[in-house]
């Protein structure tokens, strides 16, 4: 006979139930600000978030904070920081990132302190960041303290700590202590090898940088890009094309910055030809140009003589940024070409894009190679009534350049009086070029005697001197400047030049009588001459 259960004799019998986990559901708002691509966006989630209460959830806050910090809104990060009554590792660790790259590295340690007056304990990524903040500041104290916290905590060699540990070491100038962290991996760890290979060419040691790179067993694209770059800011521009090569041959596909660093060696070494090879490799390669690739390009081909690609490139561009529209302008301006400067100047401004400094640098360079003077009196005026630009001393040594290339050696000596700050030496080496080339004496030795003052054994003022009092005829003290350079045995900048002749580049040096093809040189110039 079935028995039959009611339901207080099932309640008192005991069955074996299972213990299920249910996974803790993400609301979609979360995944919603992964998706987000402009700061509005992420604004409209904030408003989302206080409305349905998810805000006073802590880690929900700790990703909006990560939203605002990705789209450089410090202050909109910050202040809800600053609303949570006890903030988590994740919500320091975003914070001091953001403060880090939004260069404020000091707010950025004093958050790390904060943390551990809070009793929390930091994670692999605190340290991280918090030597990154040490790194940027050159705190070195306060990064062997870090340090020393790293080894009480008992952690191992950690790949990124360490390599943040050598960046630390070795932008304090403190090498020795970043071989010692090196030393602590028993076996090769190509990221850290990086980072002191970067280091060290941060401090010119270009040797100890390629020794470094030779020896490697693995070379990542990262290795690669670090003496590439590394090269061409210590201005090894050969090096730096012949590194890239080698890459290349490698099969080691370049990233970003290996192509910048590289565009930017061809610029300055004049390099057309392989500056348009890279071009066309990264067109053929599907790489996507970016504003800082852009820039790059735009620069290189202004600076190697074709505005017209340089211009293309820009024209192409759906984004532009500050630095873009400067590298434009300066290129039309190095070409002479000054109403195109200004007119893309209007164009900048009308776009949104509020102009800086470095533009109006350019502005008034291209004033002055026009001879554009009244034009240049115009922008400088323009500079700082219409846009609140404080002139820095590029501005003014602008405006003496202009004035005494259009032959106003007077009015120049009166702006350079009438300057809030002091005239430094490109001032007055600006007017006394000026009176070399108009023969003016009088005013020349002013200004002579102002940058002796300033740079008493600079050789190349002594050398513009000679050079002025030989062109008005006075030979012997000429003579006895060119004696005292000699006696003094003061360095005098050469002119050098850059010739790319079916890919190889060709430096030429003034008064060098070294060149291989110094006698056919001579002939085919002197044929010419005869001509």
């Amino acid at each position: 006979m079935a028995s039959s259960l009611s339901p207080l004799s099932l309640s008192k019998q005991k069955f074996p139930i299972p213990l299920v986990r249910t996974p803790t559901r993400i609301p979609a708002a979360i995944h919603l600000l992964q998706l987000c691509h402009n700061f509005q966006e992420v604004k409209q989630l904030h408003a989302h978030f206080i409305v349905t209460g998810l805000l006073d959830c802590r880690p929900n806050a700790g990703r909006l904070i990560e939203s605002y910090v990705t789209m450089s809104q410090i202050n909109f990060a910050f202040s809800i920081f600053c609303r949570l009554p006890s903030p988590d590792v994740f919500a320091y660790n975003t914070m001091m990132r953001g403060l880090t790259l939004c260069k404020c590295p000091h707010d950025s340690l004093l958050l790390y302190n904060k943390l551990l007056l809070d009793g929390l304990t930091p994670d692999n990524y605190t340290y991280t960041f918090v030597l990154k903040a040490c790194s940027r500041l050159e705190a070195l104290s306060e990064g062997k303290q870090v340090h020393g916290q790293i080894i009480k905590a008992g952690i191992a060699p950690d790949t990124y700590i360490h390599s943040s540990l050598i960046h630390m070491y070795t932008n304090s100038d403190s090498l020795a202590c970043a071989e010692l962290v090196l030393t602590e991996f028993p076996e090769e760890n190509t990221l850290t090898k990086n980072a002191i290979i970067s280091g060290y060419l941060s401090q010119g040691h270009v040797e100890k940088a390629r020794r470094m790179f030779d020896t490697m067993e693995a070379k990542d694209v990262a290795s690669w890009s670090a003496m590439v770059t590394g090269y061409t800011k210590n201005g090894l521009y050969l090096e730096a094309l012949a590194v890239f090569h080698e890459m290349m041959a490698s099969q080691v596909h370049p990233n970003e910055s290996t192509f910048v660093s590289s565009l930017s060696a061809c610029a300055h070494l004049g390099a057309l030809d392989q500056g348009r090879w890279i071009h066309a490799y990264i067109d053929k390669a599907g790489v996507k140009i970016s504003v800082t690739l852009g820039t790059a390009l735009i620069d290189m081909y202004a600076k190697c003589g074709s505005i017209r690609c340089s211009y293309e490139v820009f024209q192409k561009m759906s984004q532009k940024d500050i630095v873009t529209w400067g590298a434009i302008i300066s290129g039309f301006a190095m070409h002479g070409q000054a109403e195109k400067c200004f007119e893309l100047l209007d164009e900048m401004v009308a776009s949104g894009t509020h102009p800086n400094e470095v533009i109006f640098v350019a502005i008034l360079s291209a004033c002055s190679h026009a001879g554009c003077v009244e034009l240049g009196h115009h922008y400088f005026n323009h500079m700082i009534h219409d846009f609140g630009i404080r002139p820095s001393i590029e501005h003014y040594g602008c405006m003496v350049d202009l004035l005494g290339r259009a032959g106003q050696l007077l009015e120049a000596e009166k702006f350079i009086r009438s300057m809030p700050e002091e005239p430094n030496s490109i001032i007055w080496g600006a007017l006394l070029s000026a009176c070399r080339t108009y023969g003016d004496l009088q005013r020349g030795n002013r200004a002579f005697r102002q940058l002796i003052e300033l740079e008493p054994m600079s050789g190349d003022r002594y050398k513009l001197a000679g050079l002025m009092l030989t062109n008005a005829g006075e030979k012997a003290d000429a003579t006895k400047i060119r004696k005292f350079i000699k006696e003094n045995d003061l360095e005098t900048t050469c002119g050098t030049s850059f010739v790319e002749v079916d890919g190889v580049i060709h430096e030429f040096v003034a008064g060098d009588t070294d060149h291989s093809k110094l006698r056919e040189i001579y002939r085919l110039w002197k044929g010419l001459m005869d001509n």
